[in-house]
């Protein structure tokens, strides 16, 4: 019965694995050995079998490692007949990982302060990056044969732990056995979190940090350069796209957008065509990379110089480019110069060089690695037989010392892992060792009994480096470790060289870049940018474009009394109240206060021509006071005069309360005040055309308004007539009185201090009632005005009240146009002119004939002059 099952969960794809390595041991094993020797790939096709190393011991070691640099053979073909996958293109980066393999097993052999009298073997298989490898060197190991038999052991066991693999998903695929079996695992690469879950793995390692802190450097980095738009590459297996994953939903918490991601796969060139189009048309310039060296060297070769050239790569871990793979082979690197490498923090080998510039075929003739490689750097034949009976030696020597030694190999990074993890191990066992807890390597149940106790001695495993760095593992199985910020570099004479530019402190989450030691690629004049949207200026804010991620914007100026002062601002800020924004939109100013005052140009005109007028009007009120006795005076009622002309005095008075900083009394009082007062002149006003009416109709035969002459009856309708105006502005006083107010949305540099009137009801009721009563005055005028009468005043009150009407009338949309102090010269000016009005017409014909023509101002020309009307 078939059963369907996911191949992302743990045990189908072992199983999925187990299967085809089946496959493969069914495959007929090659006659001999053949080897491919070229510039570009050095090639074992020896069958099924992976090609391994080993060293007999009293405790052995197994090392699933990637020596070489990719697997051929694991693409499904049309016939879909499985073939054997074999490793192939030989680095010397990845040889340095094997010989510090080997370097820290003989340096604790030769210890005599690490377990002493007990020698440590090893086992050191090349899985290249290839899962079906390593779980098949995996099986290998732990049954001591070369046909992978699984729970088959046919020798005395005496293997205790595994240490790899660099990669991950290699590492996954194995540590499904390994755990299976309770062996310890100790990985120098692997960063995927999903190692932290000890349920599944209860065994397992590693000597890296996870790849949640990886994340945090790459966006420490992306936020020190201000890199908001990004690209992302990732190969097309669960670590990776996991990384890609959990990288994207850092990165748009911190603000930082994707502009794409592209998945590579194992078994599509069509997927790099396709990577490169989206990198060839992206508008981001810097591109992080999460897959394995030689998928990435396949994207750089498919591409086109100017699709891959000018972007800023960041590598992770995982795609480490190999340096010494050559120019000359590969001219397409130069896209990858002024890139950005993340690499585990370099470690101290004490001795190490020295042992690389010894790794040669001569002194390691049984190293199969270290022949193969000697053969593919100097082109020998790969025969250690024909080598050994003939006495041949390669020449060449100083070169594969010069490539194997050379500056690369002064910054152990991922060597330094495999030397700790390697005396990690070995720390355990010695504090078994000194316990008593370590059994006798020819017992009985050795290899079974060491490994179950050994994970509790790793758990709790301290050691201390040369350099005086503590490492262990922690709860999660991890060693906190730092990283290291490194420059590729390609200088004009063809070398290349990783520059330490800046570090990155797991413990203190502190990033530190040296940025003149930073040397990007020639493509950039300076430091390189990478966003969707240029940066806002100050005095802009961010605007959302539709349909776009956050990192597209458009950047919109700030709105009047709001600023921006500093780049990328999502809002502006509203400026304080006394405050206003400058010209730039940057910075808030202070605001200046306004308000009509005497040292204003208008102000000063206005209040010289209230004094100009309040002198006149005194003077008129000192001449009829003066002639109080004359006919003229007395003919057109002295008293309502008087009473006028304080009216009119007190009026311009009132200009006065209008003009000067408002404060509180000022703007209780000056509205009221001047609508009362304008209600007592106009209905003095009014008395003095009622008089008129009464006297000319009381002397006709009969009238019965004959008892109504008299001054009494005309004054009494100046306190009647004003008695609405007072209540009116009493009412307003009470419930809505005026009050001090500052005017900010009239102009933008200013603050107008005015007077609110509280109620603009009341304001307009009152000026309503004045204008009522200017009205009457007006009609009752104007019937009077042919009165026959010597000094009849009917014809000057109807002019002087179609004058102050006009004035008023005009007055309205003037003063609901203007604002500010503007509205309040307004104000001021419809109260002069119609006071100066009142004042021009009804007293100055009045003035001039007593100080001018006297001889009119007589009871006998009074009559002649009423008698002459009459007729």
């Amino acid at each position: 019965m078939e059963r369907d099952c996911s191949s992302t969960t743990p045990s189908c794809r072992i199983l999925m694995l187990v299967t085809q390595i089946a496959a493969l041991l069914m495959l007929p094993d090659a006659t001999g050995e053949e080897y491919f020797s070229t510039r570009h790939s050095c090639t074992l096709r020896g069958g099924a079998s992976p090609m391994n190393y080993s060293r007999d011991g009293d405790i052995i070691v197994g090392g699933i490692l990637q020596v070489f640099l990719k697997t051929d053979g694991e693409e499904p073909n049309f016939l879909d007949v499985p073939t054997a996958p074999v490793c192939t293109m030989p680095t010397f980066q990845y040889l340095r990982h094997l010989l510090a393999f080997i370097y820290a097993i003989e340096e604790i052999n030769n210890s005599t302060e690490i377990l002493p009298n007990i020698t440590l073997g090893f086992q050191i298989y090349d899985a290249c990056n290839s899962e079906v490898i390593a779980l098949k060197s995996t099986l290998n190991i732990i049954s001591e044969t070369q046909d992978s038999t699984p729970n088959y052991i046919c020798q005395r066991h005496r293997m205790v732990a595994f240490i790899g693999h660099l990669l991950s998903s290699t590492t996954y695929s194995k540590a499904g056995i390994t755990q299976l079996y309770g062996y310890p695992q100790i990985s120098y690469g692997a960063l995927d979190h999903m190692f932290n879950d000890h349920v599944h793995f209860p065994s397992f390692y590693r000597t890296v940090p996870n790849e949640y802190s990886q994340v945090k450097v790459i966006i420490q980095l992306l936020i020190h350069f201000g890199w908001t738009w990004v690209g992302i590459i990732a190969l097309d297996d669960a670590s990776n796209l996991q990384a890609s994953e959990e990288l994207i939903k850092e990165i748009r918490r911190m603000g930082i957008c994707e502009s794409y991601l592209s998945v590579i796969s194992k078994y599509s060139a069509l997927s790099l065509f396709r990577t490169i189009e989206i990198v060839k048309y992206s508008s981001a310039n810097v591109i992080i990379l999460f897959c394995s060296p030689v998928y990435f060297l396949r994207l750089l070769h498919y591409g086109t110089f100017e699709a891959t050239s000018g972007k800023v790569w960041i590598s992770s871990v995982t795609m480490n480019i190999i340096t010494d793979y050559g120019l000359q082979n590969a001219p397409f690197l130069h896209a990858f110069n002024g890139s950005l490498l993340i690499s585990f923090h370099k470690g101290e080998i004490p001795g190490f060089k020295n042992f690389l510039s010894q790794a040669t075929f001569q002194n390691m003739p049984d190293n199969i690695f270290v022949e193969y490689f000697w053969g593919f750097t100097l082109g020998c034949l790969h025969n250690k037989h024909k080598l050994s009976n003939s006495g041949f030696v390669c020449s060449g020597e100083a070169l594969w010392r010069e490539r194997l030694s050379g500056e690369e190999s002064n910054t152990y990074h991922i060597p330094h892992t495999i030397y700790i993890a390697v005396y990690l191990l070995a720390k355990a066992l010695h504090e078994m060792y000194l316990a008593k807890a370590l059994l006798e390597p020819s017992s009985e149940g050795f290899a079974a009994k060491t490994r179950y106790q050994l994970n509790h001695y790793l758990k709790n495993v301290h050691l201390r480096t040369v350099s005086g760095e503590e490492i262990f593992f922690d709860e999660k199985g991890y060693a906190p470790k730092n990283f290291d910020i490194l420059n590729w570099v390609i200088y004009s004479n063809a070398t290349i060289q990783n520059i330490h530019i800046g570090s990155f402190s797991s413990t203190s989450q502190q990033l530190l870049i040296d940025e003149r030691a930073i040397k990007w690629n020639p493509y950039f004049k300076q430091t390189p940018r990478s966003r969707c949207s240029e940066i806002c200026p100050f005095g802009h804010h961010k605007t959302q474009q539709i349909a776009m991620p956050p990192c597209c914007f458009d950047c919109v100026p700030c709105s009047d009394g709001e600023i921006a002062n500093s780049t990328d601002m999502e809002n502006c800020l509203k400026c304080p109240q006394d405050h206003w924004s400058n010209r730039g939109r940057d910075q808030c100013i202070k605001r200046t206060i306004d308000f009509l005052s005497y040292e204003d140009f208008l102000g000063a005109v206005l209040a010289a021509v209230a004094v100009i007028f309040l002198v006149f009007t005194s003077a008129v009120l000192w001449v009829f006071l003066k002639h109080r006795s004359t006919p003229i005076v007395r003919a057109n009622n002295r008293d309502l005069s008087y009473i006028l002309l304080v009216s009119l005095m007190l009026s311009f008075l009132c200009s006065f309360m209008f003009i000067g900083r408002p404060v509180e009394v000022t703007c209780l009082l000056r509205q009221a005040t001047f609508g009362f007062i304008f209600a007592v002149a106009i209905s003095s006003i009014l008395g003095k055309t009622v008089t008129v009416v009464i006297a000319f109709n009381a002397t006709k035969p009969g009238s019965k308004l004959r008892k109504w002459v008299g001054s009494k009856t005309s004054i009494s309708l100046v306190p009647l007539c004003s008695l609405g105006e007072l209540v009116i502005c009493i009412t307003w006083l009470i419930y809505a009185p005026p009050f001090v107010d500052l005017d900010t949305k009239t102009t933008n540099e200013k603050i107008i201090l005015q007077c609110n009137e509280g109620s603009l009801i009341a304001f307009y009721l009152a000026v309503s009632y004045t204008g009522i009563l200017s009205l009457f005055s007006f009609l009752v005028a104007f019937m009077a005005r042919t009165l026959p009468d010597g000094f009849n005043e009917a014809q000057s009150i109807t002019f002087s009240m179609l004058v102050f009407c006009s004035v008023w009338v005009s007055f309205i949309p003037a003063y609901l146009s203007t604002q500010g102090k503007y509205m309040v010269a307004v104000e001021i000016f419809a109260i002069l002119a119609s006071t100066a009005g009142l004042l021009g017409c009804i007293f100055i014909p009045k003035c001039y004939i007593i100080l001018l023509k006297p001889e009119l101002n007589t009871r006998g020309q009074l009559i002649v002059k009423t008698k002459y009307i009459k007729k």
